[in-house]
């Protein structure tokens, strides 16, 4: 990194979005038991789950559970090798195949009680449950990846970072997760203007979120799998200049979705009307990610709301995560010496 100066001003990625800013009206009335709910299994020591609480992840139940769910998941891999990312990931997909066997791991038994509720609550929708499992597979598989290039210490071209991140940033299950319900055949999703579309859609949210969480991520020395970073390195730049850079790659990806989604064809009445609902959902899932961004206190503690005004950002110094090594657990309810 190169950092002569530790402000920078953040653009806003998101100003030619035309999805505004919403908040479900049961929110009050299912936040706390989700909290409870991720409490139940003691993942995180006391402190720690206080921070957790803190991220506003719950911002009914079963897409506060999902959120909850990658940030969870996403701690325990960050802190993992290769092997023990693998035995992370194939744990979840198998708890996702078989919702009726509880399982003494912590992590996986919170995978299978999220997707049972998920199940009860969607009902009879084949296809769309198919793609979810595939979309949360090729998600627990990218993270693999990402275990390794951070053992090696590996940072990728722009290019190339973003076929990893399309997958590692979560943008696609939570998509198809949006999907559930609507009942939308296969056909569809196969459609080349509707890839396009999830395509620059799981972009943004990727894009967003790493420049929303540069700060965080260099604070905990995990920087190396960000698009910043990979800005920076490939270019030859600096922060501020990787930052415009960001820029100008949203504005584009905006204006090529928005022109996709005025392209689409007709597949009928009844499946228009749920490729509509889909997309509204898409879009508003994108700018609930960055406003969570700005509400949360995971980024900016409690200068969220200025951050969003001044577009000013200092980085923060090295600090600890959520979880240590120590507290990692594979395969059993202990945690695992190393």
């Amino acid at each position: 990194m190169s950092s002569n100066s530790s402000e920078y001003t953040i653009p806003d990625l998101l100003a030619q979005w035309p999805w505004r800013r919403t908040v479900n009206a049961h929110l009050e009335v299912v936040q706390d038991d989700a909290n409870a709910w991720v409490g139940s299994f003691e993942l995180f020591k006391p402190e720690k789950f206080a921070k957790f609480k803190a991220c506003n992840f719950n911002y009914l139940r079963i897409s506060c559970d999902l959120m909850s769910f990658y940030f969870a998941f996403d701690e325990y891999t960050d802190l993992a090798t290769r092997d023990e990312a693998m035995e992370i990931s194939k744990g979840v997909m198998d708890t996702f195949r078989d919702t009726e066997t509880p399982t003494s791991n912590k992590i996986n038994e919170m995978a299978r009680q999220f997707f049972k509720r998920t199940i009860d609550v969607v009902g009879n929708d084949v296809q769309g449950i198919e793609r979810f499992i595939i979309d949360f597979g090729a998600y627990t598989s990218s993270i693999i990846q990402e275990a390794d290039d951070r053992d090696e210490g590996l940072i990728r071209t722009v290019s190339d970072y973003l076929v990893l991140r399309r997958d590692t940033c979560g943008g696609k299950p939570s998509f198809s997760f949006f999907g559930l319900g609507l009942n939308i055949p296969d056909e569809v999703f196969e459609h080349p203007l509707v890839m396009s579309m999830i395509e620059g859609a799981t972009d943004l949210i990727a894009i967003t979120n790493d420049m929303h969480s540069y700060g965080l991520e260099y604070s905990r020395g995990l920087d190396g799998h960000n698009v910043i970073t990979a800005i920076m390195h490939e270019h030859n730049i600096g922060l501020q200049e990787a930052l415009y850079w960001l820029s100008g790659f949203a504005t584009a990806t905006i204006g090529k979705f928005l022109a996709d989604l005025k392209n689409l064809p007709s597949w009928g009445k009844q499946v228009d009307g749920a490729v509509k609902e889909f997309f509204n959902r898409v879009g508003r899932c994108v700018r609930g990610y960055d406003q969570w961004s700005y509400e949360t206190k995971r980024y900016y503690g409690d200068k969220g709301l200025k951050v969003q005004q001044t577009r000013k950002i200092i980085l923060k110094p090295r600090d600890g995560a959520y979880l240590t090594r120590e507290q990692l657990e594979f395969g059993s309810d202990k945690p695992k010496s190393k």
